[in-house]
């Protein structure tokens, strides 16, 4: 398949991603989403029927409906995709997307997750959140640079 994701979403390409990415970690029990035609073709019914995997659809015109989701994408552009002047293609996208990718899952503290990453979260691993009223860092801080946008992460060590 020749299509990209700079030409535009269609439901071949994003069964085809989807696919790759069931095969690779696993499918979810749900996948949510909005309207469009994409995500409600017959095509990815068939993939989502395939995968045992069941459909939650954010209420049309509704803000916040499928809120976690309209989150991360903010954070994709704000954090991390605006601080590329120039996105050369697709290949340089795909690098950006899973360099975002680690430093999302892996590297920035999440509020909804009492500052955890995701990671930490999914992979069952012990997370000690700090008091509100600490002062000082208890333990091994690690620090992580993303050359190509040019931002510093921190966390506690594991």
């Amino acid at each position: 398949m020749v299509n990209t994701a700079l030409e535009g979403a269609n439901a071949g390409w994003t069964i085809e991603s989807l696919e790759k990415a069931f095969k690779t970690y696993g499918a979810p029990k749900y996948v949510i989403s909005d309207h469009e035609n994409v995500v409600t073709s017959l095509a990815f019914q068939e993939l989502l029927k395939k995968w045992n995997i069941e459909q939650r659809l954010g209420a049309v015109g509704k803000h916040g409906s499928i809120a976690v989701t309209e989150r991360v994408i903010l954070t994709l552009k704000q954090e991390w995709l605006r601080r590329v002047p120039l996105i050369r293609g697709f290949n340089h996208l795909t690098k950006l997307l899973n360099s975002f990718t680690d430093y999302y899952n892996n590297w920035r503290g999440h509020t909804k997750l009492e500052g955890a990453m995701p990671a930490v979260i999914y992979l069952n691993r012990h997370w000690n959140k700090p008091e509100k009223t600490s002062k000082q860092i208890t333990g091994q801080m690690e620090e992580r640079f993303f050359q190509e946008t040019r931002t510093t992460a921190f966390r506690l060590a594991a």
